[in-house]
């Protein structure tokens, strides 16, 4: 017959019961956290050239007294170069903050 394991030939049942439960605790705050935090952008944050984007369009609205632009309006205000993604996004964010969309048809 076996010889009956002694309390040195297990691991200790006390560390290992506190290292799972560290392990459920942490899955547990993340399932409760939300998937992701969103920041809003900042317009010190983005480069010069779509701030300045950012301010022409803001402008726009304001002379037009309009709280609509279209496309066409974003599209002369966006700099010459490829712009992200992120920039756009951040457009669009930073313009509905002052209550301005973008739409098709006239702004």
């Amino acid at each position: 017959m076996g010889k009956r394991p002694t309390k040195k030939d297990q691991p200790d049942r006390d560390d290992a019961h506190a290292r799972r439960q560290a392990i459920i605790d942490g899955m547990l705050e993340s399932a409760l956290r939300p998937a992701f935090t969103y920041r809003l952008p900042s317009l010190d944050a983005l480069p010069a050239d779509i701030r300045r984007a950012v301010d022409t369009l803001l402008a726009k609205a304001e002379r037009q007294r309009s709280r609509a632009l279209t496309y066409e309006d974003l599209e002369e205000a966006l700099p010459a170069r490829d712009v992200s993604a992120e920039d756009l996004e951040a457009i669009f964010w930073i313009l509905a903050e002052h209550g301005i969309e973008v739409e098709d048809g006239e702004g």
